[in-house]
């Protein structure tokens, strides 16, 4: 079912564009019992051995794929900087007024 729209193609406001919203816990609930009862310890036990086998024989996939379930993904991080790599400076108009007054000193 397509959202509904005005005549110049956009959302209307207050009409949801995903009327069947998430999906509910209990389907959730039932996939991972599902996966439980499916997957064995054992199973799981052969499926790590072979993706270390493949990580040792340099599957860069199998290598990720460990690395993010034993030491978790890495987190994102950017550098800010200011002008030419300099500190970045916030100021507000009393910053900027009491900078005015040190100057003046």
């Amino acid at each position: 079912m397509a959202a509904a729209r005005d005549e110049s193609g956009r959302f209307i406001k207050g009409v949801s564009g995903n009327p069947k919203g998430r999906a509910k816990k209990e389907r959730e609930d039932r996939y991972r019992e599902i996966t439980l009862n499916t997957c064995t310890f054992d199973d799981w036990t052969r499926i790590i051995k072979k993706a270390v086998q493949q990580a040792k024989s340099g599957d860069s996939v199998a290598r990720k794929w460990l690395a993010d379930y034993l030491i978790g993904t890495p987190i994102q991080r950017q550098e800010i900087g200011g002008k030419d790599g300099g500190p970045v400076l916030i100021t507000t108009i009393a910053d900027t007024a009491l900078l005015d007054e040190l100057k003046n000193l």
